[in-house]
């Protein structure tokens, strides 16, 4: 992950999305796909991080987006590999390593989190920040254990919640409703309440098209224990050369070669180891009936499409075994389990007559319910920033740099300066800089004896953050403080937070900091950088000046709602002017 995909962006401000994909089977890919293009039509630059077949699948169909960029991570190990009692030593071997590269996930997200407006994961646990919206895609909140560790199946529940919680929402690709669903027990736990949730529907990443059914049988066969694919292929594909019509068969292997293939190939049966794009969409809309795994993203897609197709669970993947159960038993599908006795002629006989699902809506409504439930923690709070400048006119420009280098919308954040009075040169910086960047947030200058005035006018904002010249601000200060409003602003009434020593400080300087921040714990509004809610600026007594750096009135601002603390890195001590 490079630190460079996280730059400010200060002029021409552009809104950027991470998405974290996982690799293991395509299937997170595709249903992961369908949103990634939602989020470039709504205007977003988009970072995409996968691994193997997932990212080189996203790359051929993204190719063609100048917003796209791609990043490999190495991805969690295949669980559930292996037999016998080698299966259970490889999970747990697994289940350590994968412990180990979500913690390296976490970390390196921390250097790049900053230059994103939102994180979007799909299976990758590490990928949620502290100050970015932080949004994971599963429909998997309980495990099916393997046999033999039926009784730790609580244990796995536990802790997968609390892993989901440490992101601001969970969106769950089914349907709500406890009798009509797709998941079943993976997804409708007891224990979800703890979870900040939404139920969006299914996500197809196929689009209707108006084609001739004329592929009797369509074979979609990915996954990523490679160790069960092989026969399995070829037994398919021996059954499939008895079969009447036409059959496609699409391995899911990018970059893999057809070559051990090319004996099964006739007129009446093609082969291609990878669909994507047009032709994968083609493929899919022309078949008339579909033979795959059981994996939960195909589902999704035949659902969507209202197709008939026989499910084949990947041998120990419980998840697969457990969907292919549970929609069997409905008889939604026509299930079989791999091995040597499977019939799938007799299987492809039985399609005929099971009963399809009528979904309660499809993937264009889902795409607007994951809108909707991601719509709150992005939203643009409007700020107003207060700078008293009283004759420090030469530290006035560092501090506007570093307010006008905000990686923030500039229509939604404007800037006020209020000096002593009107001669004091202040001004003319002021007019220099508003000249020099047209384009940026509007930024005025106001001669007045305290900066509370500025908040007058403040009906077209939603904050007044009152700040100093001898405070250096990190461009991703607002960006902070608008996910933290987000999440935690309701009822708040004013915030603080303190301003860590500049790197040049020595010991004593980083002493006098610890003290301060257990002062701030304390007493939320006693910060350098106050934020008062723009229906209470008036209230605020946020020094002027020498001698004016008391606390505002606590006391008043707590009969109109919460004091609170912003815990930031972005305020530091300024470096002290050279005048020489």
């Amino acid at each position: 992950m490079s630190s460079s995909d996280a730059s400010p962006e200060p002029i021409g401000y552009h809104p950027r999305a991470l998405f974290a994909v996982s690799s293991l089977g395509l299937g997170h890919a595709t249903r992961s796909l369908v949103v990634i293009r939602w989020f470039l039509h709504r205007g977003y630059a988009v970072t995409l991080i996968s691994a193997g077949n997932a990212l080189a699948f996203l790359r051929l169909e993204l190719e063609a987006e100048p917003l796209v960029t791609f990043q490999e991570l190495a991805d969690y190990p295949a669980l559930e590999r292996g037999t016998g009692w080698r299966f259970y030593l490889y999970l747990m071997l697994d289940l350590l390593r994968t412990w180990r590269l979500i913690r390296r996930e976490r970390r390196q997200l921390q250097a790049v989190a900053g230059g994103y407006d939102s994180i979007f994961s799909d299976g990758r646990y590490g990928f949620h920040s502290r100050w970015t919206p932080s949004f994971i895609l599963s429909h998997q909140i309980a495990f099916i254990p393997p046999h033999g560790l039926a009784k730790t199946a609580w244990i796995s529940e536990r802790l997968n919640l609390a892993a989901l919680r440490r992101f601001d929402c969970l969106l769950i690709p089914d349907y709500p409703h406890a009798g009509a669903n797709l998941t079943g027990q993976l997804a409708h736990v007891a224990g979800l309440q703890r979870c900040s949730h939404h139920f969006v529907g299914i996500l197809s990443s196929y689009q209707r098209l108006d084609l001739a059914q004329d592929i009797d049988y369509l074979f979609v066969i990915s996954g990523y224990l490679l160790e069960h694919k092989g026969s399995f292929v070829r037994s398919l594909l021996e059954q499939a050369a008895d079969l009447p019509g036409n059959k496609v068969f699409i391995l899911g292997a990018v970059g893999d070669t057809a070559a051990s293939y090319a004996a099964f190939r006739r007129p009446d049966l093609q082969i291609h180891t990878v669909a994507s794009g047009e032709l994968r969409q083609t493929l899919f809309n022309r078949a008339r009936c579909i033979v795959s795994r059981a994996g939960y993203t195909t589902i999704m897609d035949l659902v969507e499409h209202d197709k008939r197709a026989v499910l084949i669970p990947t041998p120990n993947q419980t998840e697969q075994e457990y969907l292919a159960r549970h929609l069997g038993r409905l008889n939604h599908f026509v299930t079989r389990e791999q091995g040597d006795d499977m019939d799938i002629a007799a299987a492809l006989r039985d399609c005929d007559r099971t009963q399809r699902i009528r979904p309660p809506w499809r993937t264009a409504e889902s795409l607007q319910r994951i809108d909707n439930a991601m719509a709150p923690l992005l939203h643009r709070q409007r700020f107003r920033i207060v700078l008293p400048a009283m004759g420090d006119t030469a530290r006035l420009p560092a501090a506007l740099e570093g307010l006008l280098g905000q990686r923030y919308p500039s229509d939604s954040f404007d800037i006020l300066v209020v000096s002593d009075g009107p001669d004091d040169g202040i001004a003319d910086t002021v007019r220099r800089y508003a000249e020099e960047r047209p384009h940026g947030p509007r930024l005025r200058h106001r001669a007045a004896g305290r900066p509370r005035e500025g908040a007058s006018d403040a009906s077209s904002v939603d904050w007044i953050l009152f700040c100093d010249a001898k405070l250096s601000l990190g461009p991703h200060l607002l960006q902070q403080l608008n996910t933290w409003l987000n999440r935690h602003g309701k009822d708040v009434a004013a915030a603080s937070t303190v301003a860590f020593p500049a790197t040049s400080d020595g010991l004593s300087a980083w002493l006098g900091f610890g003290v301060q921040r257990l002062k701030h714990r304390l007493l939320p509004a006693s910060g350098r950088v106050r934020l008062v809610r723009a229906d209470l600026a008036g209230l605020a007594d946020c020094g002027a000046g020498p001698g004016k750096d008391e606390p505002p009135p606590i006391k008043l601002f707590r009969r109109h709602g919460r004091l609170r603390q912003v815990p930031t890195d972005q305020v530091s001590r300024a470096t002290p002017v050279s005048l020489g």
